[in-house]
Parts: structure tokens; sequence; C-alpha cells
């Protein structure tokens, strides 16, 4: 087949879904001599990208103003993004009428090459078939998959979800040369963060712990009281400072863990800029988090981290195992809700947050955890 030159990524904008595609991105123009890689993200929520226009073409110089990890990837020559938002409130000619405009506007871009990166999206499919793109790249087990060119027989749950991503570059001659994932934080991002965490106390250099206890679904969230006392814990045990790094859809659980300390952390919401929460990630010690798109930020901006699962789930998002300090806690005990293999999500009636399997790891095998980790960073810390 002749060699890619102008590659198109269609993806999701869920931001563990946008640092697990770095891999691939960074593949795809590595492999291929001289190629133009461009991204088309769709996201969920009127508040992830700058404006709530349904179709927004942002070309290099209106990248880093986009809420979205690709603003500051090397290998990302064009950024693309669709608010489904705004999208779905549209009437339906004018929904139909819009989703054409899209198909218009990257026929004019020429791509030899559509990755449609997510599965069960039938839209991106169809949108890489009516771009007219020679190669039209996605995992086979999917609707509409007779109008794709390479469709390897891969699935996310079986794979990890790098491993997935680099597969669909793989299966169009790519060479992935590293899984790792990398996010480049910008230098005034860093700077926010230094004054950020100078207005909570913490000066620059100082070694603090960095908890982001929110998920995107409570059911993901270990229990606010538990995280309390892991917080308590790392305080007395090592004197350390814990800070809370925080977007707008956590006031909840980061006010229930208020609730159960008994002297107040710091707080510095990231809500503006991903750039500016994986500032703070990398200045950090060690994060803390639940399986979500923050611990996955952490990890691509160099930070140790440790992060709880729900069951069944590592076997997707749990792919960090040739990071040194990323460990994972989840539970091995038999789930009193779901069947032996199936995770179901359901949060205990009367409580807010955690579902059954969540609320299994215990505060003991947390503390344990994090002392190990502590132990180590510690002792890697470099001496003066």
């Amino acid at each position: 087949m002749k060699p890619p030159r102008r590659i198109l990524f269609i993806t999701e904008g869920g931001l563990g879904d946008q640092v697990a595609l770095t891999p691939a991105l960074r593949a795809a123009k590595e492999s291929f001599a001289d190629s133009f890689v461009a991204v088309f993200a769709t996201y969920r929520h009127p508040t992830d990208v700058e404006k709530a226009e349904p179709f927004q073409n942002l070309a290099p110089s209106a990248i880093e103003r986009a809420h979205t990890i690709f603003s500051t990837d090397p290998n990302v020559d064009e950024l693309y993004v669709l608010n489904r938002y705004a999208f779905r409130s549209l009437t339906l000619r004018a929904r139909l009428a819009a989703e054409w405009s899209v198909v218009r506007f990257l026929r004019a871009k020429h791509f030899d090459t559509v990755i449609s990166t997510f599965p069960h999206h039938e839209r991106f499919i169809l949108w890489g078939f009516l771009a007219g793109a020679r190669h039209r790249v996605g995992a086979r087990n999917q609707g509409m998959h007779w109008l794709l060119t390479h469709a390897p027989n891969i699935e996310k749950a079986n794979r990890g979800v790098v491993e997935y991503y680099c597969d669909l570059v793989r299966a169009i001659g790519g060479e992935i040369r590293s899984p790792r994932t990398a996010f480049m934080v910008p230098k005034e991002s860093l700077q926010w963060a230094d004054r950020e965490l100078r207005r909570i106390g913490i000066q620059p250099g100082g070694m603090f712990v960095a908890v982001h206890p929110g998920a995107s679904g409570l059911y993901k969230a270990w229990p606010p009281e538990r995280y309390a006392a892991l917080i308590a814990s790392l305080q007395r045990r090592w004197q350390v400072d814990v800070v809370m790094a925080m977007g707008e859809h956590d006031r909840q659980i980061v006010d229930a863990i208020h609730m159960h300390l008994e002297t107040r952390i710091g707080e510095i919401d990231c809500t503006a800029s991903v750039a500016n929460l994986a500032a703070v990630l990398q200045r950090s010690a060690l994060c803390i988090s639940n399986d979500s798109g923050p611990r996955h930020l952490a990890v691509a901006a160099g930070t140790p981290s440790l992060a709880f699962f729900r069951r069944h789930h590592d076997k997707e998002w749990d792919v960090y195992a040739d990071v040194p300090f990323c460990a994972t806690l989840k539970s091995g005990e038999a789930c009193p809700a779901c069947p032996p293999e199936k995770c179901y999500d359901r949060i205990p009636a009367g409580e807010l947050f955690g579902a059954y399997c969540v609320r299994l790891i215990g505060v003991e095998q947390a503390v344990e955890r994090a002392d190990a980790l502590m132990q180590v960073l510690l002792e890697h810390q470099p001496h003066g």
C-alpha cells in the first residue's frame, strides 16, 4: 500500500482517551516521513471547548486555546473540534446540515487515511468513507465495518486502550517505538501552578501530594471519608502537605472530604485548563486519584500515581506496567452485587459515592500502598 501522507484521527474528547492516544499519534508521525497528522475530537460537555458552536476548525495558531491535551502535542499539526452537546441541541434538519458541513470540510482537507479510534461510533466510519479517504481504519467488531479498508480484530478490553490505539496505526504499517504516553506542560502553566501553590502556602520546590478525588461518574469514586483518612495518614506519617486538585464537576466530593478532615487542606481549581491541572500534578511528588482522566494526565506528565480501580476495568485502563511508581488498587474480594466476571457499577443504597467493588478497597490497604510509594519516592529524592 502507498504510505499514508495525510492522516486524520477521529476520537472522543475524554481526557483519559486523549492521553492514551498520544503514543499512536507519535507513531504515525515517526513512521511516515513528512506526514501531516490531524485530530478530530468530539466533546461531551459545553465547557470542554472554548465556544458553544457545534463545529470548530482550530488551525495551529488557535490550538492552544482548546481545552485538550492535543494543544501541546508536537505530533498534531491541526485540531478540529465537534461539541456534541451543542450538536445534539440542534433540530434534526439543522443537525443533518451541520453533519454534512463536517463531511464537506473533511473532503476539502484531502485526507488519504482516516483512523476511527472509537468502536461502535459508526458516524466516525461514515465520515471517513464520505470524506473520500483511501485508507479507512477501525476495529472489526462494530457496525459499518464493511466501509473500512483496514479492520484489525482487536478489543480495548483485551489489549488495553493504549495498545488498542497503537494497533490501529500498526494496521497501516506504522511502527510503535514506545507505548509511553506523554504530555508537554507549557511554561506558563507551570508558572500558574507555582503561583497557586504559593497562595496556599507551598513554596516552589516544596514536597506535596496531590489528591484528585473526582471521576466521570460517582460510582468510580473511592468514598470521601476514606480519602480523608488516607490524607490524615499521609500528613501524620510523612509530614507532607496535601493539595486537592479539582475541576468544576468535583465540588461535591471535595466538600464531602473536607467534612471528614480535622484540618482543612489547600485546594487548586484547575477548571480553566487541562495544562494547568497537568502543571499542578507535575509539581507534586505523588498523585492519588480514582481511575480517571487526571490519573492518566499525571502519568503522562511524569508524576508517580496511585489510583483506585473497579473490578474488571484494569485490563482496559491499567496500562502503565512499564512506568515506574505507577500503582493501582482494586479489591480481590467477590462483589456482593455483581456476577463474578461483570461489573454493573452499582452504588450501595443510601450512599452517594463508590460502587460496591470500589468500596471493597479498605483504608488500611490504601495507606499501606501509599506508604510504600512514599518510602521509595523519598529514597529517590536528591540530597542537598
